[in-house]
């Protein structure tokens, strides 16, 4: 059976700590005791490690060995137009379960109405969100949840191969471009409920991005989500395999 995996904000002299609610959560829910053994991440190393120490808010991990990384997901980033905050939660615990790299809010013309004001004070639940679900799946990094950005802030500095998501009819089938393209990074731009506004689409393809499309289907915003994340990641670490 796979060993559980915490992540701990670091790791000095062989030693972890936890502390306060995360500290809690495993004293209280888990009922971690003195002696036992999991594997530790301070986001750049894999450990294992025993608990020397579990107290109601104080957690400490002895450091037994370093461990070998596990193989990193194709790197994606995943631009998108803020939706329903519990969809938008769900989707970014669904996307760091697809191996996402990053998150990138954005806020589009056709953004729903005040969520741009709330999405601040929302940005430590969603990173909170990534954080769980890649302890869940035993990710060695948590992907990274950026601060709200506009659409015109990411169109110039997004990395590797810049697709969009593109509901008007022309695009290119996602998963043709992947094979054609074999990028070795994505940055994956996706709008919102009610779809890229006219002059967005027009700014979008006039910056060099590729409109792909996933097929004639209507689907809401967190399923194309997870629709692209997966056929991108399938495509991108079936050809990065055949390369090594």
């Amino acid at each position: 059976m796979a060993r559980r995996l915490f992540f701990v904000p670091t790791v000095r002299r062989d030693v972890a700590e936890l502390h306060g609610e995360m500290a809690q959560h495993l004293t209280r829910v888990l009922r971690v005791e003195k002696g036992q053994v999991f594997e530790i991440s301070d986001n750049e190393q894999l450990y294992l490690a025993e608990i020397e120490m579990a107290r109601k808010e104080l957690v400490t991990f002895r450091v037994i060995e370093k461990l070998e990384a596990r193989p990193a997901p194709f790197p994606v980033t995943l631009c998108v137009s803020l939706f329903k905050f519990d969809h938008f939660e769900w989707m970014i615990e669904k996307a760091t379960e697809l191996g996402v790299g990053a998150i990138q809010p954005l806020v589009t013309e056709r953004s729903e109405h005040g969520l741009e004001r709330a999405a601040p004070k929302r940005a430590e639940r969603w990173r909170r969100i990534a954080m769980e679900a890649s302890q869940q799946c035993r990710r060695m990094r948590v992907p990274e949840v950026r601060e709200l950005a506009t659409l015109g802030g990411v169109l110039g500095g997004a990395e590797g191969a810049r697709i969009w998501l593109d509901e008007r009819p022309g695009g290119r089938p996602l998963l043709e471009v992947m094979e054609r393209e074999r990028p070795t990074a994505v940055t994956l731009l996706l709008g919102p409920e009610g779809g890229w506004a006219e002059r967005e689409a027009t700014v979008i393809a006039e910056a060099g991005w590729v409109a792909t499309s996933l097929g004639s289907l209507v689907l809401r915003a967190e399923t194309a989500a997870m629709a692209a994340l997966t056929l991108v990641q399938a495509s991108g670490s079936a050809y990065r395999e055949s390369r090594a």
